[in-house]
């Protein structure tokens, strides 16, 4: 490993990309995040879909949103960190599913991340070429409204004695993926 070079933030800072070159390579997923009760959470969601260059993050329900409390936008802020807030472009929607009709009706292919019966591998699922991922509350899961919705219900394996992984881990495995693919030209694997 004698070639590594670690970056310094300065590096980092130096190679972030502009506001064009952002826009231009959007990868094309609305993370749509139902009823989630955790600011803290929704922080860490903002800084994932900046990282990864969604084309939206939408905020749905209860779901807290910069500007809706102090409280709220500070815990969003603090785990949101680097700008993300400023740079995503996000939305509340008191009720996301006329919107999540009109681009079905438009191509975009639906998927929640949920656990039970029906559900598929994250990895083997058809996101689609334009997604619209659902992440649901973290104890009652994706709405039955958007759950009807889905094309796919993706699910991400288990197998300690703890029931579920954080809402913001589950989406950071499957945006990586949906990127991977995307940079790939490839589909679902198996």
């Amino acid at each position: 490993m004698s070639t590594f070079r670690r970056h310094s933030t300065d590096d980092l800072v130096a190679g972030r990309p502009s506001e064009e070159e952002r826009e231009a390579s959007r990868l094309p997923v609305i993370v749509l995040l139902d009823d989630i009760r955790s600011a803290t959470n929704v922080g860490l969601l903002f800084r994932l879909c900046d990282c990864v260059n969604v084309q939206a993050l939408w905020l749905a329900g209860i779901t807290a949103y910069p500007g809706v409390s102090e409280h709220a936008t500070n815990r969003i802020a603090k785990t949101g960190v680097g700008g993300s807030m400023e740079v995503l472009p996000w939305r509340h929607l008191e009720d996301p599913v006329p919107e999540v009709q009109r681009l079905k009706a438009e191509g975009w292919r639906v998927v929640a991340l949920e656990q039970g019966a029906g559900s598929r591998p994250w990895r083997q699922v058809d996101y689609g070429r334009r997604t619209i991922l659902v992440l649901g509350h973290e104890r009652a899961g994706v709405g039955a409204p958007l759950l009807a919705l889905a094309e796919e219900i993706a699910e991400l394996p288990v197998r300690g004695i703890t029931n579920s992984l954080n809402v913001a881990m589950c989406a950071s495995a499957v945006l990586y993926e949906l990127l991977e693919r995307h940079q790939s030209g490839g589909e679902a694997p198996g």
